[in-house]
C-alpha cells in the first residue's frame, strides 16, 4: 500500500470516527429524552434531526474520502484537518463556558447559546475570508490558465501536456503545432507514453534521464535532442520542460519542443563546407577548383543543378567550366554566355548576387523555355559565376542563398590562391633561369677573360683583344638578364598605340648596321607601348644576329594583330617550339633569351606568338589575339 493511500485512509477514517461519535451522543440524547424523561418523540426527533444529519454527513464524507481514489491525498488531509480542528475548537470553547457555569452553580442556556452563535459568526467570517481569497485565487488561476491554454493552442512550438503515472510520462494533450510537425492525431496519441512514441532507438537512456528530472519538478532546457515523427523522419529539437502546480492543474508539466532541424542542418552543412574549402585550397588550377566546387555543392548542399562559368578575357565570354550530371541530363551542355545575353552576365559585371525565384517571369533569362524555374547566381570576383538552379519556382530559402554565397567566397579564395601559386611558380622558374645564367653562362666568359688577362701580363698584346671580347659577351648576357627581369613585370595600362611608330622607335634603339626595316602596318593596336617596343627590339636583334647585318625586316598588320618577318633562312619547323624556351640558341655567342622574352611579353598582352615561314623563306613571327 502506498503512502498516499495510507494518508487517505487515515484522514477519512478520522472524519468518519468523529461523525460516528457525535451520532452516538445524539442518539443517546433521543433515548434519554423519550425513555427516561417521557418527552414526546416528535419533539425529541425534531430537536436532534439537524445535528443527527450533520453527524451522519461526517460519517459519509469520511467514507467517500477513503474510497475515492480520484481525490488527491493533499485534499483529503486538508479536509480532515479542518473538520477535526473545527470540532475541537467549538468543543473547547463550549466546554470552557460550561465549566465555569457549573463552578458558579448556575447553568445559563442563553449564555451558552450566545457563545455558540458567536463561534458560528467567527467561523463564518473565517470561512468567508477564506472563500473570498479562494475565489480571487481561482480567478487569477483561471486567467493564468486561459493565457497558458491560448499559448498552448497558438504556439508555433510543439507542446505536449504531461502527467506522470508512476515513472511513465503520459501524454494528456498536444497542441496543433505538435500534430503538424510530428504527424500524429491528438486523439490517437493521448494517454500514450511520450518516450515510447517519439524517442528514437538508442536514445532511451537519455530520454529516461530527462523524464526523471521533469518528474522531480525541475525546469530545464536540453539542446539538440532527436525525435521521430509519425513517418519515421528524425528531426532535431530544443526541449524545455515547464513544471505545473499539481494543485491547480490536472497535469505535471509541459514538454516544449522547438524545431531546430533547419538550424542544425545549416550548421552541419557549414562544417562540411569548411572541410571542402580546405580541399579546394589544395587544388592548383581554376578548372580543377570549379569541378571540385560543383561536386561539393551536390554532395554537401544537395544542390543537384549546379554549374560554374569562368570568364575568358580573350573571348570576352563566360564559358561552362564544370557542372553536375543532372544538368547534362536536363539541358545538355550549358551554353557559353556573352555580354548582355543572360542574367549570369549581369551578375558577373555587377558583382552582386541574385536570387531569381521565377525564371519564366524574368525578361533577361537566357532561355525563356528553360526547364529550370528558379536560380541562384553568385559572382566569383572576376573569375566567373556560380549558378544553382531548381525545377520549381521559389525553390530556395534564405539559408540556401547564404550557403551559396559562402561557397562562392571560398571558391574565390581558392582561385586567388591558385593564381598566386602560379605566379610564384613562374617567378621560381625565372629565378632558376637567373641562377643558371649566373652560375654557368657568365662564369664561362669570366674564366676566359681571367685566362687571357694572365697572358696579357706576360706581354701577349692580342690577349687583351680576347679579354675585351669576353667582357662584351658578359655585357650582352647582363643585358639579357635585365630584360628577363623585366619580363616578370606585369603589363602596364593598355591603350591604343601606333604600331608603325613603336616599331621605328625600337629599330632606332637596335644595333642594326646595314639592315633594312620595311613597315606595311597602319593603324593602332591595344598595347603597353614600352613593352611592345621591347618586343620589337628583341625580334630585330634576333634577325641581325642570325641572318646578318644586311637583313631586311618587315613589320605588317594582320587581321587580328601583326607580324615581323625577315629574309633569312628561316627556322626549321622541328626547332620552332624550342627557340621560345629560355637559353635556347643555335649560335655559339647567342644568349638564347630574345625570342623567349618576346613570347612572354606577348602572353602578358593576351596574344599568341606563332612562328611560320615568310614569303621569302625567312622567319615570320605572328602575334594575334585568340579568336
Amino acid at each position: 500500500m502506498s503512502v498516499e493511500s495510507k494518508k487517505r485512509i487515515l484522514g477519512g477514517g478520522a472524519l468518519s470516527t468523529l461523525g460516528t461519535l457525535l451520532t452516538t451522543v445524539t442518539l443517546f440524547d433521543i433515548y434519554e429524552d423519550v425513555a427516561v424523561q417521557g418527552d414526546p418523540l416528535f419533539l425529541t426527533v425534531a430537536e436532534n434531526s439537524l445535528p443527527l444529519l450533520l453527524n451522519l454527513g461526517l460519517v459519509a464524507a469520511g467514507l467517500i474520502l477513503v474510497r475515492n481514489d480520484d481525490l488527491r491525498t493533499e485534499f483529503v488531509t486538508r479536509s480532515t484537518k479542518w473538520s477535526v480542528l473545527g470540532a475541537v475548537s467549538i468543543f473547547g470553547i463550549t466546554g470552557w463556558v460550561y465549566y465555569f457555569q457549573v463552578a458558579q452553580g448556575r447553568i445559563k442556556p442563553h449564555i451558552m447559546f450566545s457563545h455558540v452563535v458567536s463561534m458560528g459568526a467567527v467561523a463564518g467570517l473565517a470561512i468567508g475570508l477564506y472563500d473570498g481569497q479562494r475565489r480571487e485565487r481561482e480567478e487569477q488561476l483561471a486567467t493564468e490558465r486561459d493565457k497558458i491554454l491560448a499559448l498552448f493552442e497558438n504556439s508555433s512550438d510543439c507542446i505536449a501536456e504531461i502527467e506522470f503515472v508512476g515513472d511513465r510520462p503520459l501524454i494528456r494533450d498536444v497542441n496543433p503545432a505538435f500534430c503538424e510537425v510530428f504527424g500524429y492525431d491528438a486523439e490517437a496519441i493521448r494517454g500514450a507514453c511520450i518516450d515510447e512514441v517519439i524517442v528514437p532507438g538508442g536514445d532511451e537512456e537519455m530520454a529516461g534521464a530527462i523524464s526523471d528530472r521533469a518528474h522531480r519538478g525541475e525546469q530545464f532546457e536540453v539542446e539538440g535532442v532527436t525525435r521521430l515523427t509519425a513517418d519515421g523522419d528524425a528531426r532535431v529539437f530544443r526541449l524545455q520542460t515547464i513544471p505545473l502546480d499539481a494543485a491547480s492543474w490536472n497535469a505535471d508539466g509541459y514538454a516544449v519542443y522547438t524545431d531546430i532541424t533547419a538550424e542544425h542542418r545549416y550548421e552541419e552543412r557549414m562544417t562540411a563546407l569548411h572541410e571542402a574549402t580546405r580541399e579546394l585550397m589544395t587544388i592548383g588550377s581554376t578548372e580543377g577548383i570549379a569541378t571540385a566546387t560543383v561536386e561539393a555543392a551536390e554532395e554537401i548542399l544537395s544542390l543537384d543543378f549546379t554549374g560554374i562559368h569562368l570568364y575568358d578575357a580573350d573571348e570576352e565570354a563566360l564559358y561552362p567550366a564544370a557542372h553536375t550530371e543532372q544538368i547534362d541530363d536536363l539541358i545538355g551542355e550549358p551554353p557559353t554566355l556573352r555580354p548582355g545575353e543572360a542574367i549570369a552576365w549581369e551578375v558577373f559585371e555587377s558583382g552582386t548576387p541574385r536570387y531569381v525565384g521565377d525564371l519564366n517571369a524574368e525578361a533577361a533569362a537566357y532561355n525563356e523555355d528553360s526547364p529550370l524555374a528558379s536560380e541562384l547566381l553568385v559572382p566569383l570576383n572576376g573569375f566567373g559565376v556560380l549558378l544553382v538552379g531548381a525545377r520549381t519556382p521559389y525553390a530556395f530559402d534564405e539559408s540556401d542563398f547564404s550557403l551559396a554565397k559562402i561557397l562562392a567566397a571560398n571558391v574565390e579564395a581558392a582561385m586567388e590562391r591558385a593564381e598566386r601559386e602560379e605566379r610564384l611558380q613562374r617567378q621560381n622558374e625565372r629565378l632558376e633561369t637567373f641562377t643558371s645564367i649566373v652560375s654557368h653562362d657568365l662564369r664561362n666568359p669570366l674564366s676566359v677573360a681571367n685566362g687571357y688577362l694572365e697572358l696579357a701580363r706576360e706581354g701577349d698584346d692580342e690577349a687583351l683583344d680576347r679579354v675585351e671580347e669576353a667582357l662584351d659577351r658578359m655585357d650582352e648576357l647582363i643585358g639579357s638578364l635585365l630584360e628577363l627581369a623585366r619580363e616578370g613585370e606585369s603589363v602596364d595600362e593598355v591603350r591604343p598605340v601606333d604600331l608603325a611608330s613603336v616599331a621605328r622607335s625600337a629599330w632606332s634603339n637596335t644595333a642594326t648596321a646595314d639592315a633594312t626595316l620595311r613597315i606595311d602596318a597602319g593603324g593602332e593596336i591595344e598595347a603597353d607601348s614600352d613593352r611592345l617596343q621591347q618586343l620589337f627590339e628583341n625580334l630585330f636583334t634576333n634577325a641581325v644576329e642570325h641572318v646578318g647585318s644586311d637583313v631586311t625586316v618587315r613589320v605588317r598588320s594582320t587581321e587580328y594583330g601583326f607580324a615581323v618577318e625577315d629574309d633569312g633562312p628561316g627556322i626549321p619547323e622541328e626547332e620552332r617550339e624550342d627557340v621560345l624556351a629560355h637559353g635556347y640558341t643555335t649560335e655559339s655567342d647567342g644568349t638564347g633569351f630574345g625570342l623567349a622574352i618576346a613570347n612572354e611579353i606577348a602572353g602578358g598582352h593576351g596574344w599568341r606568338m606563332a612562328i611560320e615561314s615568310g614569303r621569302s623563306g625567312g622567319a615570320k613571327f605572328v602575334f594575334e589575339t585568340e579568336t
